[in-house]
């Protein structure tokens, strides 16, 4: 069995570590950059401008601490199942 899914586990564990503990603002970062409705595309915004009618999801910093919640919540979620993987993927490699 090759190395790659006890390295995909650990990055996927890593990746989903970092918004659940909030290391250095990530929850954060994710919820005011990547979910943050006024960076979506150009094209879609100037398309709510021209009907007169506001993004549906402008009202974003009313609802941007329970989005950094649910980011922590989905790291958390992530990061077990990356751990998940990397247990499994390690265990079938040392097995098999």
């Amino acid at each position: 069995m090759s190395l790659i899914p006890p390295l995909l586990g650990g990055a996927l564990f890593l990746a989903g570590l970092a918004p659940a503990t909030d290391h250095r603002g990530a929850a954060r970062w994710v919820v005011e950059v990547l979910l943050n409705p006024a960076y979506a595309e150009p094209g879609l915004l100037r398309r709510y401008a021209r009907r007169g009618v506001e993004h549906p999801q402008m009202d974003f910093y009313r609802d941007a601490l329970r989005q950094r919640q649910l980011v922590r919540v989905w790291g958390g979620l992530v990061s077990a199942l990356g751990l998940l993987v990397l247990t499994v993927s390690t265990v079938f490699l040392v097995l098999g």
